[in-house]
């Protein structure tokens, strides 16, 4: 703080020795208060949660569901999935637009908590292009697939929007 002050009086100072005004001299520049500083924080922070909140808000009863596949289903290797959506519109990513979204396949993971950033790598695949089918190359194996869908910049809708399933594949 004793920074900030000493900041403050270098211009003071020059604007009195420049204009030899003494009325300016007895001008007291505060700093904000704790106080204030702590409001504005709380205003911006609730203001930031608002809008995330919007962007976020799912229809009552929208969902997402594997078209083909059902659980405990036995398939080989190119799995053809099919990716379902209700009470939402799929749309590519890029942009923020109410009641869209578009899919993930999140391999061996469960579904990304309402708001964080699905991630992108191996285990986490985006369609961002809109796409609602695909062709896994698995090996034989068990595995959890979790479809997850998510906002134009892939922040997830939660467990609500994201379905789960468990394949083997021979």
């Amino acid at each position: 703080m004793k920074i900030y002050k000493s900041l403050l009086i270098i211009p003071f100072a020059l604007t009195i020795a420049c204009n030899g005004g003494e009325e300016k001299a007895n001008e007291v520049v505060e700093e904000p208060t704790t106080d204030q500083t702590e409001m504005n924080d709380t205003e911006s922070t609730t203001e930031a949660d608002a809008e995330k909140e919007a962007r976020l808000m799912v229809p009552e009863g929208a969902n997402v569901f594997f078209v083909n596949l059902e659980n405990g289903q036995t398939v080989s290797s190119p799995v053809s999935v099919e990716m379902g959506v209700e009470g939402m519109e799929v749309k590519p990513a890029g942009e923020i637009v109410n009641g869209t979204g578009h899919h993930h396949i999140i391999i061996n993971k469960g579904h990304i908590s309402k708001g964080d950033v699905v991630p992108a790598d191996e285990q986490h695949i985006h369609y961002g292009d809109g796409s609602t089918s695909t062709e896994l190359e698995l090996e034989p194996g068990n595995y959890t697939l979790t479809m997850q869908f998510a906002n134009g910049i892939h922040e997830s809708y939660g467990e609500q929007m994201s379905a789960t399933v468990e394949i083997t594949v021979e």
